[in-house]
């Protein structure tokens, strides 16, 4: 024990001697909020994603899936189903609805790929844009003709080259293999997660000593479950509903298999921003290969991007833009972060983890200005000292005003 001060330089310690409170060695500054440690942490994590993608992208998956899925087994729990047979038909008709739409793209995907090298060729003739490889294969057949002309050959010297396959078969089969066995594992995990998945979160909160505390995580699991559960839900409806369109409009301007390019345009809908640009660019080039006169192939792709940004400027703000709440630099800071993470499934799971991380920062004090920057409102509107900062106001008129 520490006795009294003797004088205000030197302390007497419990075994006698006296220490100079000057040579005492300083006192270690707490570490906790050093900023350097929380960059080695993030970055210690983000290495972590990344070399645990083959891992992490199908627990996501599984998680997104049964957050969604859930009230549907819920629903039927309470007309009696047992949870294990209800869990098991609603994985059932969630992965048949997968498998119908690969079946109804199969056929079109197909015969464009067989077509491809014909039809990057009839898109070179209707642009001219000549590749290196075709004007080395046409200086090489003048180099033969030429010299058949100084050894006095009459006849027509012809070369035939073979068109080479867009993707090798033996890659096809062993990709497609690939893609079965993760649709499989998703399967299998979302079917655990939603047949025990509760029994797991009950024992996680006995662990929990505070009643208070096992509410407030209830409650985060439900804000993340109805948020993510209504955004996925509305957005899958949106873009059903852009992929009947975009086959319509498609079939009117006459472009072959309207079917393929209307659900190309639904699923790269669930791409913020980024997927419609991307499947107007595919629909260019098709149409350039299909139509002869390039004029036509500009109306096409033009008339698939009207849809789309009609889409994208009425329908999905106006019933998503309560639930996502936020911001398009935050959307493509997240589509490019993940996808540098995760791939196309980081691209495709971007928003709903946005969602996610935003419900996850509101739970804790320490981290609610990270949910306030991803949409999260910084105070309640109902109460009457609560101003929410104008999205459209510039800052320096605030700071005017406020001045």
């Amino acid at each position: 024990m520490i006795e009294s001060i003797q004088q205000p330089s030197e302390r007497k310690l419990f075994h006698g001697k006296r220490l100079r409170l000057d040579r005492l060695p300083p006192e270690p500054s707490p570490r906790g909020s050093d900023p350097w440690l929380i960059v080695i942490a993030i970055c210690m994590l983000c290495g972590l994603l990344y070399l645990g993608a083959s891992l992490f992208v199908p627990l996501t998956i599984a998680l997104l899936a049964y957050l969604s899925l859930r009230p549907a087994v819920a629903k039927l729990c309470r007309f009696g189903v047992p949870k294990t047979l209800a869990s098991m038909s609603v994985i059932l008709v969630a992965f048949l609805s997968v498998a119908l739409i690969a079946t109804v793209l199969y056929s079109p995907v197909q015969s464009w790929m067989q077509r491809a090298p014909e039809t990057l060729q009839r898109f070179r003739g209707n642009f001219d844009s000549l590749t290196q490889r075709l004007d080395e294969l046409d200086e090489a057949e003048e180099s033969v003709r030429e010299t058949g002309r100084e050894i006095g050959v009459e006849q027509k010297v012809e070369i035939e080259v073979d068109q080479p396959e867009l993707i090798d078969s033996s890659y096809l089969i062993n990709t497609t293999g690939n893609v079965l066995a993760f649709i499989l594992a998703v399967a299998v995990l979302t079917f655990f997660m939603l047949a025990s998945g509760d029994d797991l979160l009950n024992r996680i909160l006995n662990v929990l000593p505070d009643e208070s505390r096992r509410r407030e995580v209830v409650k985060t699991i439900g804000d993340i479950q109805d948020n993510v559960g209504r955004y996925l839900a509305q957005i899958s409806l949106i873009n059903f509903g852009l992929a009947v369109a975009v086959t319509l409009v498609m079939w009117g301007v006459g472009m072959p298999t309207p079917i393929l390019w209307g659900v190309l345009a639904g699923l790269f809908n669930f791409i913020p921003y980024v997927g419609p640009l991307g499947a107007t660019g595919l629909v260019f080039l098709a149409a350039g290969s299909a139509f002869d006169s390039t004029s036509r192939a500009v109306l096409t792709a033009i008339a698939f991007w009207l849809v789309t940004a009609v889409e994208g400027q009425f329908v999905t703000p106006a019933v998503v833009g309560h639930t996502l709440k936020v911001g398009p630099i935050i959307v493509l800071v997240a589509v490019a972060f993940w996808g540098v993470m995760w791939g196309l499934p980081g691209v495709l799971l971007a928003v709903p983890m946005l969602i996610m991380m935003r419900q996850i920062f509101a739970a804790f004090e320490s981290t609610f200005p990270l949910a306030v920057v991803l949409g999260e409102p910084a105070c309640d509107p109902s109460h009457s000292d609560c101003e929410p900062v104008k999205e459209d106001q510039p800052i320096a008129e605030m700071a005017q005003a406020s001045g």
